[in-house]
């Protein structure tokens, strides 16, 4: 049950940050960059690309939150996974301290999640070893 809520919780901390993220480059792309302390210059228009499919992608993930839909939590984990070393990566490419700054975000939800995911797995382990003697 726990799990469920802690599920739940990441879900909706994944979801916030898409929308608000996204809702913020798709309409102030230049002030939203500064907040999170860019010092590249992306322009006008891939910032508000960016912003639009964080939106959508928001979107489904409420979808799943609205729908107790959680089949797709571990993809979920493993999408961040890659998305964390992505970042890292582009940070050492471009020493622009955006890059970290959404590796925070990313991971603040990332790693109660794995640790849910965790969690969930050492029942199912434990049940499976643990045969009557006969």
């Amino acid at each position: 049950m726990a799990g469920n809520l802690l599920q739940r919780l990441t879900f909706i901390y994944l979801a916030t940050y898409l929308l608000v993220g996204g809702l913020g480059l798709l309409v102030v792309p230049e002030l939203t960059l500064r907040l999170l302390l860019s010092s590249g210059s992306y322009g006008d228009v891939m910032p508000r690309l960016v912003g639009v499919f964080m939106i959508a992608l928001g979107g489904a993930i409420l979808e799943f939150v609205r729908a107790r839909d959680y089949s797709y939590y571990r993809y979920a984990i493993t999408a961040r996974i890659f998305i964390v070393v992505a970042l890292t990566a582009l940070y050492f490419k471009a020493r622009d301290p955006l890059f970290l700054v959404l590796d925070a975000i990313v991971l603040v939800g990332l790693l109660p999640s794995i640790y849910v995911a965790v969690q969930q797995a050492r029942p199912a382990v434990r049940s499976s070893s643990q045969r009557p003697a006969g």
